[in-house]
């Protein structure tokens, strides 16, 4: 499947040490891959497609269109791990930009400073402070001749103080490298880890639509009008009435108003793992770009974006409340009021309205 071009808004972490954020974040990314490993394993259990040949009927139908489920399903929690790995990879992109232009200023400045101390050295050396060693020991290894009392004790304050700035400097320099060294390990790992999650994806999808081609047109076209039916595992999730969500409530904030109206604009554009619009959108693009316009910047995958805001019932769900489904938080939609939600369900379908228990409901989220 094509993979869309999107344009992120991103906002940039330096090292040596990640920031808060940061590690936030490389903690989603290690967790989902995690995940991701667990459900290729799952997958395995997936019966092959079908040779080619007449379509399927009665329960051999239920079957296979249980099984183009389950596989739509685990590629929709495999996206989320290739969402988060590229997120992870995004950030590590910025953190190593910064990493080099911090060395590059660092470097230049112990270069000048190394010159400093040579100067010092000769002085030392004609006015016969230290002999030619100790002054080689200085150009090359100032924390060790400052910390020589003796030798110390010759130089004026200046001297001293140029001295300590280019041991920090050489410090700083040694950390910056080693800190560098580690984000791009880091950055070459996490790649890896969207290559993999997007092969496993696209894996998926084969064997989705191998068994799709197996089915009559009409039959096809049942299969793209279904959500991504029940968990796998057994998971039920929440439970309401959808007679008690009949009637539509206001909207939370005027913000919500606003992501609502641009949830409706993009009703109808394609779904495309990975994707977070313009044109096409996975489950949790689609809620990060409408949310994105309403001014509020919501993490990239569902399962963080379950921890983006306040927890509420589904007994008191708004619209505009995110709403997150399956026991692993693998997919998200918007509810919009009426027993609707907006969002982007799977390979093969657009953005659409949705009846709310469509899917089992793991929580509802507040922003």
């Amino acid at each position: 499947m094509a993979h869309h071009s999107t344009k992120r808004s991103r906002s940039s972490c330096a090292r040596p040490a990640l920031s808060a954020r940061g590690r936030t974040v490389a903690v989603a990314a290690l967790t989902a891959v995690a995940a991701a490993a667990g459900v290729v394993a799952t997958a395995a259990a997936v019966p092959a497609p079908r040779k080619p040949g007449p379509a399927p009927d009665g329960r051999e139908t239920a079957t296979v269109k249980a099984q183009i489920a389950a596989l739509y399903r685990q590629a929709s929690e495999l996206t989320q791990a290739y969402d988060a790995a590229q997120e992870q990879a995004a950030h590590l992109t910025i953190a190593v930009q910064h990493s080099e232009s911090e060395l590059q200023q660092v470097g230049a400045d112990y270069v000048h400073q190394r010159s400093a101390l040579g100067a010092i050295a000769a002085d030392q050396y004609r006015a016969g402070g230290v002999d030619q060693r100790l002054a080689l020991m200085l150009a090359d290894h100032p924390d060790t001749f400052l910390g020589n009392a003796a030798m110390a004790a010759r130089l004026s304050d200046e001297q001293r103080g140029r001295i300590a700035e280019a041991v920090e400097s050489q410090r700083r320099l040694i950390e910056l490298q080693s800190a560098a060294a580690d984000q791009l390990a880091d950055l070459s790992r996490t790649r890896d880890t969207a290559s993999r999650s997007r092969q496993a994806v696209n894996d998926q999808l084969r064997r989705a639509q191998a068994l799709l081609g197996t089915l009559s047109a009409s039959q096809r076209r049942a299969v793209a009008a279904a959500d991504l039916g029940p968990d796998s595992s057994g998971f039920t999730g929440e439970s309401v009435d959808p007679a008690t969500l009949a009637h539509p409530a206001l909207p939370a904030s005027s913000r919500a108003r606003t992501a609502i109206a641009a949830a409706y604009a993009d009703l109808g554009k394609p779904y495309v793992f990975g994707a977070e619009g313009p044109d096409a959108f996975d489950c949790s693009g689609l809620i990060q770009r409408v949310w994105r316009q309403a001014g509020v910047e919501l993490p990239r995958t569902s399962s963080e974006q379950a921890e983006a805001g306040q927890r509420v019932p589904l007994s008191d769900i708004q619209p505009g409340d995110l709403v997150i489904y399956y026991s692993g938080r693998n997919h998200i939609g918007m509810y919009v009021g009426d027993g609707k939600i907006i969002h982007a369900p799977h390979p093969g379908t657009q953005v659409r309205i949705s009846p709310l228990m469509s899917m089992p409901v793991n929580m509802v989220v507040r922003v």
